[in-house]
């Protein structure tokens, strides 16, 4: 069971970054169905610790992402995932640490050190709630 979780909240990660950058570029129309694959993600109570140190809630960050649809389509806008670790698994919980790496074209334009707090709920899509979500940056936008 526990690398079942793990394993499932690794994916989530994956699932949920292609959302944001089809969501961003505009890969994907701006319809409910589609915006649902970011904003279903989160669990009720989720907070998000953003490399500057600012914390908000769920009702202040899908708002705001919903108008971000096709803000970076001229961008070659992809992100890249490394040094994924799962560092902690109970029960339906998992802690996971990883790297995104914001690009355009095959430039790094910033790259931010993650932790996730994830819960299995079979309610959200892939299977898998984000309840916390603590960001570093590594190196800052220029």
């Amino acid at each position: 069971m526990t690398a079942d979780v793990g394993e499932a909240c690794r994916q989530e990660l994956h699932r949920l970054h292609r959302a944001i950058v089809d969501w961003t570029t505009g890969a994907v129309p701006n319809t409910e169905e589609n915006f649902a694959a970011f904003a279903d993600s989160f669990a009720p109570d989720f907070v998000i610790i953003n490399p500057e140190g600012v914390a908000e809630t769920v009702g202040a960050v899908v708002p705001r992402f919903r108008a971000r649809h096709g803000e970076r389509a001229a961008l070659d806008f992809r992100i890249r995932i490394t040094d994924e670790d799962v560092r902690f698994v109970r029960d339906q919980l998992c802690l996971i640490v990883y790297q995104e790496h914001w690009l355009h074209g095959d430039a790094a334009q910033s790259v931010i050190l993650s932790s996730a707090l994830l819960q299995m709920e079979a309610s959200r899509p892939g299977g898998v709630a984000w309840r916390h979500l603590h960001e570093t940056w590594l190196k800052p936008p220029a």
